[in-house]
């Protein structure tokens, strides 16, 4: 029986693609829409792609119905263009990923699933490289939503649909690497579980006072304790 479910970022909180997803995406909006934006400092991190695709095209001049229009082409193309340039020694495991998920995966009283800014096309690439493409069983994905705190609404709806209507608000754990992620969290009162493996340093992640802090997840017993905890 599940008890309780942790939902995993994947882009800074499991892996890294070590910048191909930027160029794959970078590529994708010049082919559909003849434009290839600047994104030196654009800040990604803890943002669906959806609104970084809004964000990025609208600074390099098009309107959002141009956008919205040709998005169901973009994902695909990005997808393609991902496809092309990520495989295995693209991808970087962050430590303690692999032993975590099979630490809770042989509980049986936890379900795993993914809250993360990823449309579902990349993160099932980015997964499949990484080997990890059986560890989750749903998800909420970033290519519909400009707003995280949405993503959340929707992994608890499909949390419920799987495992039952009786799974509460703070027996979910939201596992995730940007302010964010830990703000997603709030609104519905899930538990927020910060993980400095992103951009973001522990000191940056305390400032936003996640429920717990970890500098990785090599300590798979204390994040499993914390996943855990009434």
């Amino acid at each position: 029986m599940i008890k309780r479910i942790a939902l995993f970022d994947i882009d800074g909180t499991i892996l890294t693609t070590q910048g191909r997803a930027v160029k794959a995406m970078m590529a994708a909006m010049m082919d559909v829409y003849g434009v290839q934006p600047e994104n030196d400092g654009f800040l990604m991190d803890g943002k669906t792609e959806f609104r970084i695709v809004h964000e990025l095209l609208k600074d390099a001049g098009l309107a959002r119905a141009e956008v919205e229009a040709r998005l169901p082409r973009f994902w695909d193309r990005y997808a393609l263009a991902l496809q092309k340039c990520i495989h295995s020694h693209a991808i970087h495991v962050y430590p303690g990923v692999g032993e975590l998920i099979e630490r809770l995966r042989s509980r049986g009283d936890v379900g795993m699933g993914l809250l993360t800014g990823n449309c579902p096309q990349a993160a099932r690439i980015k997964l499949e490289a990484a080997g990890l493409q059986d560890a989750f069983g749903f998800g909420a994905f970033g290519d519909r939503h400009e707003a995280r705190e949405d993503l959340a609404g929707l992994a608890l709806v499909a949390a419920r649909k799987r495992f039952g209507a009786a799974i509460k608000p703070h027996a979910v754990s939201v596992l995730g690497d940007t302010p964010n992620d830990v703000r997603c969290a709030r609104p519905l009162g899930l538990r927020a579980i910060a993980i400095a493996t992103g951009q973001y340093d522990r000191s940056a992640l305390a400032e936003h006072d996640p429920d717990y802090l970890f500098d990785d997840l090599t300590d798979g017993a204390a994040v499993e304790a914390a996943i855990l905890a009434e």
